[in-house]
């Protein structure tokens, strides 16, 4: 299975240490990679098949069930190569599988900002908002998003196969640790405080102060775009969680390889983070979100 930095940088020998129940973790590699790979499909076979589910958000929420596709897509790729006795001449498989984590750490943290963004817009500027989040924009982003995700899965690739220079691991994934996670963490949480701060306020008000029919009719529509962004923020906390423990030890044990000590089972269950909030988020999405779940209850 992937673990931190001894996974990411450049081992080649998998195979867990003998105070680590190998079946335990074969099983519970299994059953994420069940839940996670039906929960996701369920989520993609529901915007693809009906088209009420095709709002903007969703075209995010789609994008973020793709990559946790290919996420638990990667797992099932290490329990094989487990099952197999862990061969040592698979050096190919074994960075395509650990540069596919790559892949999907990018793609996560960037639409999980972007929808962050997306309900911020709904949220504070809900007349314009139809405006500034159209179908064109909400394209061009996931492009970009894929692009620059596959450009640094690419590099990491690349340094597999090419004389590296000094520290070149320790500068990649500082870079990438940045970009990815630290710069997306604080949008995400700047525009969450905006959007409880609005929550907040609205709960303030009383119904007297609301200006007669059209003012219930704004109350009711901001309501709305607050449920939608408390839905989405339920998937958005494990996931942020997950990578942000993932990587943070990665970048710790990569700095300082000497002073940072990981016993075999934490290091496998950290790996195993990002795989199991991926296997969960999908699920909770369901359930939380009553259109998605009815149009599935009554496919």
């Amino acid at each position: 299975m992937a673990t931190p930095t001894k996974t990411i940088i450049a081992t080649t020998d998998q195979s867990p240490p003998p105070t680590v129940n190998r079946e335990v973790v074969i099983v519970t590699s299994i059953l994420i990679f069940i839940l996670g790979f039906v929960g996701n499909a369920f989520i993609c076979f529901g915007f693809c098949r009906f088209r009420q589910l095709r709002s903007l958000t969703n075209y995010f929420v789609l994008n973020l069930s793709i990559a946790d596709l290919l996420l638990v897509t990667a797992l099932a790729g290490w329990i094989i190569h487990d099952l197999r006795g862990n061969p040592p001449d698979e050096k190919i498989l074994i960075v395509l599988l650990i540069n596919i984590d790559v892949l999907c750490f990018s793609t996560s943290m960037l639409n999980m900002m972007t929808i962050s963004l997306d309900r911020y817009c709904a949220v504070v500027y809900p007349l314009q908002y139809p405006h500034i989040i159209t179908k064109s924009r909400a394209c061009i982003a996931t492009f970009l998003i894929w692009a620059y995700s596959l450009a640094m899965a690419g590099i990491g690739v690349s340094r597999f196969f090419t004389d590296a220079m000094e520290n070149s691991d320790k500068i990649f994934l500082s870079v990438l640790s940045t970009v990815n996670f630290v710069i997306p963490a604080v949008v995400m949480v700047l525009t969450h405080l905006s959007i409880f701060r609005i929550a907040w306020n609205a709960k303030q008000r009383s119904m007297a102060d609301l200006g007669g029919i059209e003012g219930v009719h704004n109350m009711k529509e901001l309501l709305l775009s607050l449920k939608i962004s408390f839905n989405t923020l339920v998937i958005l906390f494990p996931m942020v969680t997950a990578w942000g423990i993932f990587y943070g030890i990665t970048v710790s044990e990569t700095l300082w390889p000497t002073q940072i000590q990981l016993s075999a089972g934490f290091s496998i269950a950290v790996g195993l983070l990002p795989h199991i909030a991926a296997a969960i988020d999908p699920i909770v999405y369901i359930l939380v979100t009553r259109d998605l779940r009815r149009k599935l209850c009554h496919f």
